[in-house]
């Protein structure tokens, strides 16, 4: 096959897939955003030894302002165009595309729908309802109408989309709801590399740069929106100051790192550190300088929302306190795992007992870390996930031209039959 995986934000989960899609035989086209800096990037020196692989990062003219209202959503049309542009050009069997705002969804669907090729919409986040839990703190005039717009453009993109992949049961459920059902619709949990992220000892010298070697750390690690109550971390960090025995650093971008940067200046920068985004290499290091690591969503957010870094913190094989929904993935994940401690993100109280518990007992916090990297060990391996996406790839050429692909299509040496492609000079289109 040839595959274009779009993955906007350039997670290192999704350039996982590709590689390993590309190692099955593949010709694979990974694309992302490379002008949104606010979430964190995955390495592409991976592909360098992959002849069937390219990764490339997509820029556009203008400026992209991630919280800006209209610039924003001009620039997701850009991007949209960007990769359709791409897709055009590669010719794919199969594009995957994922966390992609729905304006460039759109553009993106209708481009691989004119190609001929099987379009398969990866449902990171449900989309408009995220769309109104921003607008209501940020323009609330807006978040009806603009929700109402977005969840009818969601709706439309899914049911065109000829194979769904959702990382929560929760959104298949959601999906259910709005009429979208049946083969179609498939549930693949989200991972993170566990080869790339491997547990290191406490006393690295990240952590020896950091001053922490010797010091209990509590780490958060990753996007901090509002979505994620930075102002937990806030109290968390009064509080060890309070007992003058922790350190907490946060290594993150967003809104809620912003909202963080403003109000530091309440606690010692003795106690809390802020730091950006480190690079990719060193993030093994980054979460093994924790003690504990913790994760953050807001109640309200927990039926759109997935917290990916979670996934990472398991493969650092760290005890996590999460603060979230009970039932959202990553903290059924987390208690699944018995990798640590799941608390209501309603109010600091609850994750500063968690962290007052886990302070206080060393055997816990090791019994908690052990059992988080063996969850990922029996979870992530990409060879497995991967037969899981190319079984779907499958499935939604089946749906698309009601040809069944035979059995050799979904094996990790897969072949494929292709489809009559379309080329670019046929594609004529307004985007």
């Amino acid at each position: 096959m040839r595959i274009l995986v779009n993955e906007f934000c350039g997670h290192p989960f999704g350039m996982e897939l590709s590689r390993e899609l590309a190692r099955c035989g593949h010709t694979v086209l990974h694309t992302y955003f490379a002008d949104n800096t606010s979430t964190p990037k995955g390495s592409i020196s991976a592909a360098d030894n992959l002849s069937t692989l390219t990764i490339k990062g997509l820029h556009i003219r203008r400026a992209f302002a991630k919280h800006g209202l209209l610039s924003r959503r001009a620039a997701d049309m850009d991007y949209g165009h960007a990769v359709a542009a791409e897709a055009m050009s590669f010719g794919p069997d199969v594009v995957i595309s994922a966390n992609m705002p729905l304006d460039g969804q759109r553009i993106l669907q209708n481009a691989t729908r004119h190609a001929n090729a099987c379009f398969v919409f990866w449902l990171q986040d449900v989309y408009s309802t995220a769309v109104r839990f921003v607008l209501r703190r940020k323009a609330p005039l807006l978040a009806g109408i603009a929700g109402w717009y977005y969840e009818r453009v969601e709706k439309n993109l899914l049911r065109k989309s000829d194979a769904i992949v959702c990382i929560a049961p929760a959104f298949a459920e959601q999906l259910a709801r709005w009429g979208i059902a049946g083969p179609r619709v498939s549930v693949i949990s989200n991972w993170a590399p566990m080869k790339e992220i491997v547990p290191t000892p406490k006393d690295n010298a990240w952590a020896r740069e950091m001053g922490v070697a010797n010091r209990f750390c509590f780490v958060y690690s990753g996007t901090l929106g509002m979505k994620h109550r930075p102002e937990l971390l806030l109290a968390l960090a009064k509080k060890m100051e309070a007992r003058g025995d922790a350190r907490l650093v946060v290594v993150a971008e967003g809104a809620g790192a912003d909202w963080l940067a403003e109000h530091k200046e309440e606690v010692s920068p003795d106690v809390l550190t802020l730091l950006p985004y480190q690079a990719y290499e060193r993030v093994p290091e980054v979460l093994g300088a924790a003690d504990v690591l913790i994760a953050l969503l807001d109640a309200e957010a927990g039926n759109f929302a997935v917290p990916s870094k979670t996934f990472a913190y398991l493969c650092a094989g760290r005890p996590i306190i999460i603060a979230a929904p009970e039932e959202n993935e990553a903290a059924r994940v987390v208690a699944r795992a018995k990798a640590g401690i799941v608390v209501s993100p309603d109010g600091a109280e609850p994750m500063i007992e968690a962290a007052m518990q886990l302070l206080a007992d060393p055997a816990l916090c090791a019994q908690f870390g052990s059992a988080a990297r063996r969850y990922a060990e029996q979870t992530f391996a990409i060879e497995m996930i991967a037969d899981q996406f190319l079984r779907v790839f499958a499935e939604g050429a089946e749906q698309r031209t009601g040809t069944r692909q035979p059995a050799r299509a979904v094996s990790r040496s897969a072949s494929w039959t292709p489809r009559t492609r379309k080329t670019p000079k046929d594609l004529h289109w307004k985007l």
